[in-house]
C-alpha cells in the first residue's frame, strides 16, 4: 500500500482529501469535513488526519488526529487523546494498527476508533 491508494480509495468515497503538514514539516493526510456515521459521535462532523507513510514497508502510524477534538484530552484514560502537533484545535488519538495495510483496512480502523467511543 501507499500513501497515493489511500488518497485515491478514500476520493473513490467521495470523500475530500487534502494535504497539510505539521509544526515540525510531517505531511499528513486531511479528510475534510467527514460525517461520523455511526456510535456515540455519529453525525458530527470532523477533518481526520492520518500522518504520511515515509518508509518502505508501509506502517500505519500509530495515530488518527481530529479536528475539532471530538473527546476530553486525557492519556491517562482509555481514549488516550492530547493534542497533536498539527496545531491547537487538532487532537491527537494514539491508536495501534497491527493488520496488513490496506486503503480499506486503513480506513475501517478509523471508523472503528469512532465507533467504541464511550462518552
Amino acid at each position: 500500500m501507499t500513501d497515493a491508494e489511500l488518497e485515491e480509495y478514500l476520493r473513490s468515497l467521495g470523500l475530500t482529501v487534502e494535504a497539510a503538514q505539521d509544526h515540525s514539516g510531517h505531511p499528513y493526510i486531511v479528510v475534510c469535513n467527514f460525517t461520523i456515521p455511526c456510535g456515540p459521535l455519529a453525525e458530527r462532523a470532523c477533518d481526520v488526519a492520518l500522518a504520511r507513510c515515509q518508509t518502505i514497508p508501509y506502517l500505519v502510524p500509530p495515530a488518527i488526529h481530529t479536528r475539532p477534538a471530538l473527546v476530553r484530552m486525557d492519556m491517562t484514560g482509555p481514549l488516550k487523546t492530547q493534542s497533536s502537533a498539527l496545531g491547537p484545535d487538532w487532537q491527537y488519538w494514539s491508536r495501534r494498527f497491527d493488520r496488513v495495510p490496506t486503503p480499506q483496512a486503513v480506513w475501517t480502523h478509523v471508523l472503528t476508533v469512532f465507533s467504541q467511543v464511550i462518552p
